[in-house]
């Protein structure tokens, strides 16, 4: 009895496997592709790329106007203030007044320019001051002519070519003084006090003003009130004057 070879056995048993295989492939049968879920993905994809890529244009758009606007801002101090923007500014000499109904403290000495060729200065024994074309004047405070043991307050008119008119006085008194008022009848002209650091019991106020118009005759002009407040709205010295 003849026994098949080594190699026909293998050819054999390669040939049913095959067999086998492919009677179960027949019995697959492959899932539906899902297209509409393919179709899907890719929409979202497609859409996070285009706002991914706006995003970017709009960022970089943006960046350099948030950078000026940071550049150009006001800064903001630790409080959450707003700084206002420096801006570069030169002292004059002498320095300018400021706005009528302020005090303001100066050291001896200083020049405070209140008009056109108008200036004043205190010192440690009064005031000096100096108009368009004449010297500087002074009035003292320490050689007796004012009763510095009361409250007082003076006043001293002058002219000027603008219309104007310069109001000035002395006023003495205890306190410290925040503001002080000419009133001319029903008319009220603020003034600026000027005083020396401390505590010196004196100072000087004034005003530029265009004075209202007033009756000719001294009976019927109104009188004229000087008052000098403190800043809690009190009396420091006051005094009544029929120009």
């Amino acid at each position: 009895m003849n026994l098949p070879s080594r190699s026909a056995r293998a050819s054999a048993e390669t040939e049913r496997l095959r067999e086998v295989f492919a009677d179960a492939a027949y019995d697959v049968t492959p899932s539906a592709v899902p297209l509409g879920a393919i179709e899907r993905e890719g929409r979202r994809r497609r859409l996070r790329r285009r706002t991914a890529a706006l995003v970017a244009v709009c960022g970089a758009v943006l960046v350099p106007l948030a950078v000026a606007g940071l550049r150009d801002a006001p800064a903001s101090g630790p409080d959450g203030s707003v700084n206002p923007a420096a801006t570069a500014t030169t002292g004059p000499s002498p320095s300018p007044s400021k706005a009528g109904g302020r005090l303001r403290t100066v050291a001896p000495d200083e020049r405070v320019r209140v008009g056109a060729g108008i200036e004043i200065r205190l010192s440690e024994d009064g005031e000096h001051w100096t108009e368009p074309g004449s010297a500087e004047q002074f009035r003292s405070v320490v050689d007796g002519s004012l009763d510095m043991s009361v409250p007082g307050v003076s006043l001293r008119i002058s002219d000027q070519e603008d219309g104007r008119s310069l109001l000035s006085g002395i006023f003495h008194g205890p306190g410290r003084p925040a503001r002080a008022e000419v009133a001319i009848g029903a008319v009220r002209i603020d003034a600026t006090v000027l005083s020396l650091r401390g505590d010196p019991g004196w100072g000087v106020w004034y005003a530029l003003p265009r004075l209202p118009d007033t009756p000719t005759s001294s009976d019927a002009r109104p009188p004229w009130t000087i008052t000098v407040y403190d800043s809690t709205g009190g009396v420091l010295a006051r005094r009544e004057y029929r120009p």
